[in-house]
C-alpha cells in the first residue's frame, strides 16, 4: 500500500487560503441572493387575491430580507474572525499550534465561539432562505392558479 506524498505547510496554507476565499465568495452570493429575490418578489407583486395569500407573499419577503440580513452579520462576523485568526497565529509559535489552535487561551476561546456562531446562523439563514424562497413560490402559483 501507497503511503500519500507529505505535503509541506505551504501546499496546506494555500488549501486552507482556497478554501477560505471559496466559503467567502459564497457567502457573498447568498447574501446578494436574497435580497436580490427579495427585491425582485416584491417589485413583481401581484397586489390583489385573497388575505391569506398576500400574507405568504410579504412573509416571504420578510424571509429572504432576513436572510440577507443575517448574511450581512456573518459577513461581518468572518472579517472579525479572520483579523483574531492573524492575531492568534501572530502570539503562536509553530506550525502545529496554528494548524491545530488550542482553545486554553481567552483569544483561542473567542474565535471557537465567534466560529461557532458564525456556524449557527449559517444554518439559521439557509433555512430562512428556502422557507423564504418557497413562502413566494407558493404564493406565486397560488396566483397562477387563481386561488
Amino acid at each position: 500500500m501507497n503511503s500519500p506524498d507529505y505535503e509541506g505547510p505551504k501546499s496546506i496554507w494555500e488549501r486552507a487560503k482556497l478554501g477560505l476565499e471559496l466559503r467567502q465568495k459564497y457567502e457573498l452570493y447568498l447574501a446578494s441572493l436574497a435580497f436580490t429575490l427579495a427585491a425582485a418578489s416584491v417589485q413583481s407583486a401581484p397586489h390583489v387575491g385573497p388575505k391569506w395569500r398576500l400574507i405568504i407573499e410579504v412573509t416571504g419577503w420578510v424571509l429572504l430580507s432576513g436572510a440577507g440580513i443575517i448574511g450581512l452579520w456573518r459577513i461581518s462576523k468572518f472579517w472579525l474572525r479572520e483579523v483574531g485568526v492573524a492575531q492568534y497565529q501572530s502570539e503562536s509559535q509553530g506550525i502545529s499550534n496554528i494548524l491545530n489552535p488550542h482553545v486554553s487561551s481567552p483569544l483561542g476561546r473567542e474565535l471557537d465561539l465567534l466560529e461557532q456562531n458564525i456556524r449557527k446562523f449559517g444554518k439559521l439563514q439557509y433555512w430562512i432562505f428556502v422557507f423564504g424562497f418557497a413562502s413566494v413560490g407558493i404564493s406565486r402559483a397560488l396566483a397562477l392558479f387563481g386561488a
